[in-house]
């Protein structure tokens, strides 16, 4: 959630005022290298480090609305530039001349000192961008002069955990939504076909919501035109009757957690304190997550913890530069994929192009406008997470897969461990899954693998890990839960999923399931866990089926 505008701007003064503070060291250093270079004009390390410290000023002064000093910066750097790449010697002259380009800076910089902060160039305002989510709204209305189906899809929807609401009349919904917003409506298409009246509300009450509920239309028809004036009038999904109430259930599910997404990780690594904390507060205020990172090496130990969705790095900094940096995270197989972002004051095209070459996605110049720093790294943070996912979930049900399951419970085991806290591993089994796909065709094989994987994501916690372990096996990671816990919201699971009904052509069948289910710290390591909640499955299965075994300790 963002913060306050009054707050973030409080932030960004301060952020101005503890840079301002810093500047006169910086410029002590860099008088330091001058001395330096007038007893040694060959000493090219000394001016390398000297035009490394103007680049900085020259980037971070921008950034802070310092125009006049970053100015000063740019041309100290520009003069530096020659001694930095090809042994140039300086003279007494060329001294003298770096001399008066570092007196005007230290000028530039004394005539903000001597202000107050407030008084210099204007703060760059931070975009706010609302990332709240109402993730928690579970209620669906649905509008039907048929009071019989209204039940069938109220009884339906509530095994996924919806709170269903039915309505015989639009004027009636009309009403609903104006006192509270659902997460979904389903609409009777028929009754807009035959009446004009009814038709011109749900069309309006869809216009009213602006498209940011998802409307699930139900029809007799299922010709072209029918289904292409449902799409005119609004519609996210169509379905026939009779209806397949498991489909409809699952499109429900797919049409409104699909809304939901972690907000993105991104870790900045800026040797600038102060320059690192901005960036950081412009994605946060865009609802990302950020962690700083001030001293290049460091970063090693954050990425494994952190795990972020992209790194934002400045090109110039102490003990190696970005471009080095980032070559030694493409080399780590772990790291190879994951997008870097270079920003930095730069504007060379070929040390642009370097950065690029040396395993940067993008290169961002200082200053930047705050919407266009946010939108490149979510434009990236994005293309990282869907890779990431085509690469560590299965493609049926979006779950993680077999091995990615595996590597969460082994983590999940550790941090029990290390806190000192239970965690319960569950094993699921669809009950007599292949005379399913006998009998029914392996299609609606996959639709009842996707509702089960669509009611455990429904009704489990957000802090409860769920994986495809193979078929028609799943696996679940409950943190901070004892196998006594687990056993009974698993069992609130087996029993809503029985009660569905999945239709195949004029037939309808129910499904069940059978779980195991084993706990730390009885189990105390990852493979034990796994083995004993697999033998508890087993011990379900051939204790008649759907029902839940605790595997004894």
């Amino acid at each position: 959630m963002t913060q306050p505008q009054a707050d973030v701007q409080e932030k960004m003064k301060l952020l101005r005022e503890s840079y301002l503070r810093q500047l006169p060291q910086k410029l002590c250093d860099i008088d330091t290298f001058y001395e330096t270079l007038r007893k040694d004009p060959a000493d090219n390390e000394t001016a390398r480090n000297l035009h490394r410290l103007a680049h900085s000023i020259k980037g971070s002064g921008a950034s802070f609305g310092f125009k006049e000093v970053s100015s000063c910066a740019q041309s100290l750097q520009t003069f530096l530039q020659p001694f930095t790449e090809g042994g140039m010697r300086m003279d007494d002259k060329l001294l003298d001349e770096l001399d008066k380009l570092i007196n005007a800076l230290m000028e530039a910089v004394g005539t903000h000192y001597r202000q107050r902060p407030e008084a210099a160039d204007a703060t760059p305002a931070p975009v706010s961008v609302d990332s709240s989510q109402n993730d928690e709204n579970r209620l669906v209305y649905i509008v039907d002069g048929d009071s019989r189906l209204r039940s069938e899809i109220s009884a339906a929807i509530r095994q996924f955990g919806y709170e269903p609401r039915g309505f015989s009349r639009c004027d009636e919904l009309a009403k609903a939504i104006r006192e509270k917003g659902p997460s979904a409506v389903i609409l009777d298409f028929v009754r807009m076909e035959e009446d004009a009246a009814e038709a011109g509300k749900i069309i309006s009450i869809r216009k009213e919501l602006g498209g940011r509920v998802p409307a699930i239309f139900i029809s007799d028809c299922d010709d072209v035109k029918a289904r292409l004036e449902a799409v005119k009038a609004g519609s996210d999904a169509y379905f026939v009757k009779p209806l397949n109430i498991a489909d409809l259930a699952d499109k429900l599910g797919s049409l409104t957690t699909s809304r939901v997404s972690e907000p993105y990780k991104i870790l900045v690594v800026d040797d600038e304190p102060e320059l690192a904390r901005y960036h950081s507060l412009l994605l946060r205020e865009a609802g990302m997550v950020t962690e700083i990172v001030n001293a290049p090496l460091e970063i090693f130990d954050r990425l494994s913890e952190f795990g972020p969705d992209l790194i934002l790095m400045d090109m110039y900094m102490p003990e190696c530069d970005g471009m080095e940096l980032a070559k030694t995270i493409r080399q780590m197989k772990t790291y190879f994929s994951i997008p870097i972002v270079f920003l930095s004051g730069e504007t060379s095209f070929d040390k642009q192009m370097s950065a690029m070459i040396m395993g940067g996605d993008e290169f961002l110049t200082k200053p930047i406008k705050p919407e266009h720093l946010i939108s490149a790294v979510a434009v990236r943070a994005e293309r990282m997470r869907t890779m990431r996912s085509l690469m560590e979930r299965d493609s049926l049900t979006g779950l993680l897969n077999h091995t990615n399951i595996k590597i969460q419970l082994d983590m999940a085991v550790a941090r029990s461990e290390r806190l000192n806290t239970p965690m319960a591993f569950a094993m699921i089994d669809i009950d007599r899954f292949k005379s399913v796909n006998d009998t029914y065709g392996h299609p609606v094989g996959d639709r009842v693998i996707v509702s089960l994987s669509r009611l455990l994501q429904q009704r489990l916690r957000k802090t409860d890990i769920i994986g495809r372990y193979g078929g028609e096996e799943f696996a679940i990671v409950l943190n901070e839960a004892n196998v006594h816990d687990a056993k009974q919201t698993i069992d609130k699971i087996l029993r809503s999923f029985s009660r569905i009904r999945f239709r195949h052509e004029n037939k309808e069948f129910s499904v069940t399931f059978s779980s195991g289910v084993a706990g730390f710290p009885e189990f105390r390591d990852p493979e034990t866990l796994s083995d004993a909640a697999d033998k508890a499955l087993y011990e379900a299965k051939r204790g008649g089926r759907n029902r839940i075994v605790i595997a004894p300790s």
